[in-house]
């Protein structure tokens, strides 16, 4: 049986997949890719290169494992955050920040599964928390303050993000069958909310609002 032949950089000849000369720059933006449309899971180096239109060996080059090229992902996301600098108090400054931070990942949901685990990150998003810790050294917190009012900023952030992909349509049928299950009449108050059906956009509106009350008790004297 024949053996099968690549070039210099992995590419099979005669496949015709090659779209972008290989880089870690196509590698990771290739990563990307298959998290933002088929879920993190599709994230492998195998996949990844496939993609790409080359052996997964050829990748080695420009990623070790899997973990460096996720960590990388997430570096690229945190590198295209744009932080906007505005006016205005301490408070209203970091809403912006948040909020900013917040759209910029709604665009990447895989960013929140990937963070979930708590061991990888993407250094560039130290410029961000730097940012956020000059605000709130700003609005009178002291160093130790500051990290505790971040941590609290992220985290209400964090089970925003996390909470999203629940909200879409797969996910409503399931919640619907579970909810049929609740004896409403011992709950009077949940079975008005839920006579109410949720605004559209609700989820997303409910954002600023609770992270300025947030903020008012993290900044109170």
């Amino acid at each position: 049986m024949p053996s099968t032949t690549t070039d210099s950089d992995g590419t099979s000849p005669g496949t015709g997949k090659r779209r972008v000369p290989l880089s870690r720059a196509s590698v990771v933006a290739a990563g990307r890719r298959l998290a933002r449309d088929e879920g993190l899971a599709a994230v492998t180096l195998r996949r990844v290169a496939a993609e790409l239109g080359v052996t997964a060996m050829a990748l080695y080059r420009h990623v070790g494992d899997k973990r460096e090229l996720l960590v990388a992902m997430l570096d690229g996301v945190a590198e295209q955050l744009v932080i906007p600098d505005g006016t205005g108090s301490p408070s209203d400054r970091l809403v912006l920040a948040f909020r900013a931070l917040h759209d910029h990942l709604t665009a990447e949901p895989w960013v929140a599964e990937v963070l979930r685990g708590g061991e990888l990150f993407g250094p560039s998003a130290a410029r961000f928390v730097e940012h956020v810790l000059a605000l709130l050294a700003e609005a009178g917190l002291d160093d130790e303050q500051a990290g505790d009012a971040y941590w609290a900023l992220w985290w209400y952030t964090f089970g925003h993000l996390s909470y999203l992909p629940a909200l879409g349509p797969e996910g409503r049928p399931a919640r619907h069958e579970l909810m049929t299950r609740v004896r409403m009449d011992d709950h009077p108050r949940l079975a008005r909310m839920l006579s109410r059906p949720p605004r559209a956009g609700a989820a997303e509106d409910a954002f600023v609002p609770g992270l300025r009350a947030l903020l008012r008790g993290l900044l109170a004297d």
